[in-house]
């Protein structure tokens, strides 16, 4: 009888689907690490803080009074948005029913800032204070609540390199998240 001889030079078929998804593994857990030390925490919390003003400013036509609070919570440093709106009121003008929803917007490491004159400065919410938003309930276009009778129209949020806008329009109250400030290449 003859002796074959084998040649085991190459791999198998199971060894190279393992080594393929050990490999497939190390990179996602690689890219989901590096997108949230990249600007994507930025990218969602601009999405969420837009929709929910968005979502506010709806709320507001047709009831009595929406207010719509922007605040970094102190100790777990969230960005969150409180909506509390007023369904019915007493004779005396007070509320006698109101709704509230929470939502947050972003995590630690978001940094949010605000502008009161369409973008050219902005001052960054600290951790335990808050800005107000009102809506017209006729109109829907944006009530001033900033100091010095003015509006808050501009938002600037940033993580790493990556910054993004939500931009309130005064007259319309239209909102927008995007990756650049009008008027801006």
């Amino acid at each position: 009888m003859r002796a074959y001889k084998t040649n085991n030079l190459g791999f198998s078929l199971v060894e190279l689907i393992i080594v393929v998804a050990i490999m497939s593994l190390f990179v996602g857990v690689t890219g989901y690490g590096l997108s949230l030390s990249s600007g994507k925490p930025a990218e969602e919390c601009a999405r969420k803080l837009a929709a929910c003003i968005q979502h506010g400013r709806t709320t507001t036509m047709g009831k009595y009074r929406n207010i719509i609070t922007v605040s970094k919570e102190s100790g777990s440093e969230r960005i969150v948005v409180k909506e509390e709106v007023t369904i019915k009121v007493n004779p005396d003008g007070s509320a006698a029913q109101t709704n509230e929803r929470h939502s947050v917007v972003g995590s630690k490491g978001v940094k949010i800032e605000y502008s009161m004159d369409g973008g050219s400065s902005f001052t960054e919410l600290t951790t335990g204070s808050s800005i107000m938003l009102r809506f017209d309930s006729g109109s829907g276009a944006l009530k001033k609540t900033a100091p010095g009778d003015a509006y808050y129209t501009t938002f600037r949020i940033s993580k790493a390199d990556k910054v993004k806008y939500v931009i309130i329009e005064t007259l319309t109250g239209r909102v927008t998240a995007s990756d650049t400030l009008p008027g801006t290449p």
